[in-house]
Formats: C-alpha cells, structure tokens, sequence
C-alpha cells in the first residue's frame, strides 16, 4: 500500500507513526494526518497500539472499498 492517499499533494511528506505520538500532562496521543488528537492513553506503548489498530482499520476499509 503506498504511503500517501491518492489526494494527497505527491510532495506531502508522511509523517512517521513515532512522529505522531505525544504527551501532554503525562498522557499520551496520536495524531491522525487530518490533524486530530486521539487519546488520552495512559502509557505510550498503548498510544502506538492505538495507532496501529487505528491504521489497519484504514487500511481494511481501503481494500474492502
């Protein structure tokens, strides 16, 4: 699967799943490429699971299109 969406600009750089990941009062989130905040995760090991489930779930809706 590539790394950008077909409406995504070619010179878009994708941003790595550690380079969405944050916190803020020690919980941790996620950053969607739309720019939404999803979260709050206690651990950081739970913010990248999150994320993973997140992306497979896109990637599912994707190939069943």
């Amino acid at each position: 699967m590539p790394d950008t969406r077909s409406e995504d600009r070619p010179q878009t750089r994708v941003p790595s799943r550690s380079d969405r990941l944050f916190s803020n009062e020690e919980l941790w989130y996620f950053r969607t490429r739309e720019g939404d905040s999803v979260g709050p995760f206690r651990y950081r090991s739970e913010a990248q699971s999150g994320l993973k489930r997140f992306i497979d779930q896109l990637r599912s809706r994707n190939t069943a299109s």
